[in-house]
C-alpha cells in the first residue's frame, strides 16, 4: 500500500528539470541543494540527486551547465558520483564536457574513466564511443583540453584493460590518428 502511495506521489510530482535545480541552487545554495536532492524528500520535491546525475550523464547542455554551480555543494561521495556522471556524458557531448574545464573542472577527471566496478562489456563500449566523440571535437578553443582528454582516455583504457580483463577496445593507434585534420 505504501509503495502505491509513493508511486502515485512520484507520478503526480513535476519532473525534475535543469531549470528547477538551478532555481534550487539560487534559493538555497549548492550544498543545501545537493543535500536536499540526496535525501530524496518525496513529499516536498520528488527530486533526487540521481536524477540530476542522469541528466548530466545524458550530455544535455543544460544539465552540464549546472556542474560548476553544483560542484561546490558536493562532498566525497556526491563529488565522486558527479565526476562519474561527467565521464558518462563524454560520449554524448564531448565538447560540452571539455568546456567544463573553463569553469575549473579538471579535464583529467572527466577523461580518466572513474567508473566504479565496471563490467568488461560496458568498458569496451565506453571507450569505443568516448574516444571518437572526443576526436570529433572541432572547436579551436578546446584543442588543448581535447589533447589532454585523449591522453587520459588512452591511459585509462590501458589501466582498465588490465584490471577488468579482456574486452573490446579502441586500438591505441586510433587515439591520435588524423588528429591534425580533426578538431
Amino acid at each position: 500500500m505504501i509503495s502505491i502511495v509513493l508511486a502515485a506521489a512520484a507520478a503526480a510530482a513535476p519532473a525534475l528539470t535543469p531549470e528547477k535545480v538551478g532555481a534550487m541552487i539560487d534559493g538555497q545554495g549548492a550544498a543545501r541543494t545537493v543535500a536536499t536532492l540526496s535525501a530524496g524528500d518525496l513529499s516536498k520535491h520528488n527530486l533526487y540527486f540521481d536524477n540530476v546525475l542522469d541528466g548530466i550523464s545524458s550530455g544535455n547542455a543544460k544539465w552540464l551547465a549546472l556542474v560548476p554551480r553544483l560542484r561546490p555543494g558536493t562532498d566525497g561521495a556526491s563529488g565522486e558520483f558527479l565526476r562519474i556522471a561527467i565521464a558518462r556524458a563524454l560520449p554524448h557531448n564531448a565538447a560540452g564536457v571539455l568546456r567544463l574545464s573553463a569553469h575549473g573542472w579538471p579535464v583529467a577527471d572527466a577523461c580518466s574513466y572513474p567508473m566504479i566496478e565496471p563490467r568488461p562489456a560496458d568498458t569496451g563500449r565506453y571507450f569505443a564511443t568516448a574516444i571518437p566523440a572526443v576526436q570529433a571535437v572541432r572547436d579551436p578553443g578546446l584543442q588543448a583540453a581535447k589533447a589532454i582528454c585523449l591522453s587520459e582516455l588512452q591511459k585509462a583504457q590501458k589501466t582498465v584493460k588490465h584490471s577488468v580483463g579482456p574486452h573490446p577496445t579502441v586500438p591505441t593507434s586510433t587515439l591520435y590518428s588524423n588528429t591534425s585534420t580533426r578538431s
